[in-house]
């Protein structure tokens, strides 16, 4: 790169990114609750997009802003705990089931953990790869769609779709009768907030 094109991509940064520090961080601090990370993550956020090759096609800076904070935000808690699912033969070294649950509590979330593992790798090859690099790996959808050889629209179409199919199975199976409690940790965490 040269300087003149460092020049005009500082100078994007200035007028499109930098009034919109004063909300990005509150977005940072309202998703993480932790004022003191939010400066950090919001300086991660800045060297993201500052760094992003495609800033010229940008068309809404505020919307790419939002969303690089929320990718920045979510790679921080994915480093503090990544564990691939291919990779763990016992499913509780997963850590999801909470120390202080009860033993029916942590028997579900194993029983969990083994449904979304059979329902990814029943994907279609393209969504469980997409799902894999997304969910477990953590790499944005531009290192995905070049790994993969696809476009970066694909690679979102086919997130979307396993995600969706994810959500789906897990609820068909909610719904059947079995000898699980009617609500799953699943549904508990995201009914009280949790992720």
């Amino acid at each position: 790169m040269n300087n003149t094109e460092q020049e005009e991509r500082r100078a994007w940064f200035r007028r499109e990114i930098l009034p919109l520090e004063g909300e990005l961080r509150a977005y940072i601090r309202r998703l993480t609750g932790d004022a003191a990370s939010a400066e950090d993550l919001l300086h991660d956020t800045f060297a993201r997009i500052i760094a992003a090759e495609s800033w010229r096609e940008i068309d809404s800076p505020a919307g790419f802003a939002i969303r690089t904070a929320r990718n920045v935000i979510y790679d921080a808690l994915r480093r503090q705990k990544v564990v691939a699912i291919e990779f763990v033969a016992d499913v509780g070294a997963f850590g999801l089931a909470d120390d202080t649950a009860d033993p029916e509590q942590a028997l579900v979330a194993r029983d969990e953990l083994k449904r979304l593992r059979a329902i990814v790798e029943a994907l279609p090859t393209q969504q469980r790869r997409v799902f894999t690099l997304r969910k477990v790996y953590a790499l944005p959808p531009a290192e995905i769609a070049e790994r993969l050889g696809l476009s970066v629209s694909t690679v979102e179409k086919h997130l979307v779709k396993a995600v969706r199919a994810c959500a789906e199975a897990l609820a068909r199976e909610d719904e059947t009768p079995t000898a699980r409690p009617k609500r799953s940790l699943w549904n508990r965490q995201r009914d009280s907030g949790g992720t």
